[in-house]
């Protein structure tokens, strides 16, 4: 399955062949790197798009984001890096078709999303542990009602600041101020019960 790459595997590190890249642009180089974690791309993609066709071909635009980013980061764990990437990138395309997950259907790594910024790497990978869902649920229950409701609408139904703003009749400000202080408050309680350090 995703045998899209078909470069041999060498015994060199994922940190010695993102060196090479940067160093040599050698697509070859890349497409090695890629190999290792088609089945982990892939699986991420299809926890958030449920259809193996967009999956797959999800797999495919990431690698061509990966052609120029990779050159250009800092990149000195490049599972949990990619890891991210691929989720960020799901999450990026369902908002841009504007299409509505239900919370309950949303995988426990997306749930998780929503207290982190797109660079944070450990905490998403704790949050991955077993019991990060019933965090937060229990800590988005705590919020205020303000914060609790912006960030379940941009969040959980994909909606736009100003849709939100729309919807709501709050100035567009108050409507990132909830979100940002909602996303930091989320993270704040729900690292405190799953033991975050």
């Amino acid at each position: 399955m995703l045998k899209f790459f078909r470069q041999n595997i060498t015994t060199k590190s994922d940190e010695e062949l993102v060196q090479a890249y940067q160093a040599s642009g050698d697509l070859e180089v890349l497409g090695t790197l890629y190999e290792r974690y088609v089945e982990l791309v892939y699986g991420v993609c299809l926890k958030y798009f449920k259809d193996s066709t967009k999956a797959e071909d999800a797999v495919m635009n990431i690698f061509e984001f990966l052609v120029e980013k990779v050159k250009t980061q800092d990149i000195r764990q490049f599972r949990p890096w990619l890891h991210v990437v691929a989720k960020n990138h799901c999450l990026m395309q369902l908002r841009k078709k504007n299409l509505t997950v239900p919370y309950d259907d949303l995988p426990p790594s997306a749930q998780a999303e929503i207290v982190h910024s797109a660079g944070a790497v450990h905490p998403m990978e704790v949050f991955e542990e077993n019991g990060e869902e019933q965090a937060l649920k229990e800590c988005l229950e705590k919020l205020p009602p303000q914060q609790k409701h912006c960030v379940e609408q941009f969040y959980f139904q994909n909606k736009s600041y100003k849709a939100i703003a729309d919807l709501t009749g709050e100035e567009l400000g108050l409507v990132r101020s909830n979100i940002q202080n909602g996303r930091r408050n989320l993270r704040i309680c729900v690292e405190k019960k799953v033991g975050v350090r």
